[in-house]
């Protein structure tokens, strides 16, 4: 944490700093991250810079960006008890079902303002942003909410009989239908989904939810690896977005893991992660230096969201 503040954290960047070269949506992953940080070991010295990134909307232009401040907001409010954050969070949320999900495909939200795509990672995020809200707040809209957006995700045809979500869809433009794009199957498509399903068990008591939720996660951890275990995306070039891919399934992992009693499951998906996270201590030389893209350390590609996802791994294998 102490390299990501020194390296990327840039005062100068907007009216209250930001991470350099991270994107818009990024700094909500890495507010998130420090938040877990905080809760986990009661160190307070990012707080400024968690309120910072929290209330700075600038470089959101797609839906699933706009989905993860929600998210972010509503964690910021359980550790600030700002309501300008849970008013923020509820406003957007309600704006952007009321405009982005329609019936093409048969439900579900588009990606991008001009409805060209409807995909996995957007629709996942509504699930996870329609669960934070109900426990925050109680109103039953969310929780319908939540369990809408999984009936369609679920039956979509984008998760394989693996349990691992592809990309998206594409609609055959002569008939209207709908089918897997047969995209990537990207880390991050996997790890949203754990909290959304782990929170679904906890407000509906059905426990299908989370096993469904665990199943994906220790799929994810078996075939999305290389020879040596650790995690890597299915392509080689990632680009900058992908540098935080790993980190959203490890914060999302670590999520799922709180909720799970101790047992066969539980055990499983720790000894994945701190196979993970040795990887990353190994090659960041015990934390004294930053974290490669590729926790096998062969890529030599850092950032603040490569940094923010080797220390979720590490806090995710200290469950």
């Amino acid at each position: 944490m102490s390299t990501l503040d020194a390296r990327w954290w840039r005062e100068d960047l907007g009216t209250e700093g930001d991470w350099e070269r991270a994107g818009g949506w990024q700094r909500f992953v890495l507010a998130e991250v420090l938040m877990a940080y905080r809760a986990r070991t009661g160190d307070t010295r990012w707080d400024t810079r968690i309120h910072a990134a929290l209330r700075n909307h600038s470089r959101l232009a797609l839906n699933d960006d706009a989905l993860w401040a929600v998210i972010a907001s509503v964690d910021g409010w359980q550790m600030e008890s700002d309501p300008a954050l849970l008013d923020y969070a509820a406003r957007t949320f309600a704006s952007l079902v009321r405009t982005y999900w329609d019936d093409t495909c048969g439900g579900g939200m588009w990606w991008n303002p001009r409805r060209t795509y409807k995909n996995a990672i957007t629709n996942e995020l509504l699930l996870t942003a329609a669960t934070r809200l109900y426990g925050a707040t109680g109103q039953e809209e969310y929780r319908a909410w939540a369990l809408r957006t999984w009936g369609w995700l679920g039956a979509s045809g984008m998760i394989g009989e693996d349990g691992l979500v592809n990309d998206g869809l594409v609609i055959d433009a002569r008939t209207g239908i709908c089918r897997n794009n047969g995209q990537p199957r990207w880390t991050y498509n996997q790890g949203v989904l754990l909290s959304g399903l782990s929170d679904l068990t906890e407000i509906t008591g059905a426990p299908i939810y989370r096993a469904r939720a665990v199943a994906t996660a220790r799929s994810a951890l078996a075939t999305l690896t290389h020879p040596n275990g650790t995690l890597r995306e299915p392509v080689e070039q990632i680009g900058a977005d992908g540098l935080a891919f790993k980190g959203i399934f490890a914060f999302h992992l670590a999520y799922l893991m709180d909720a799970l009693p101790e047992g066969s499951d539980k055990e499983a998906l720790r000894e994945a992660a701190r196979r993970n996270a040795q990887a990353i201590w190994r090659t960041s030389s015990q934390g004294e230096g930053p974290i490669d893209s590729d926790w096998t350390g062969a890529k030599g590609q850092y950032g603040a969201a490569a940094q923010m996802s080797g220390a979720a791994m590490l806090l995710a294998a200290g469950r």
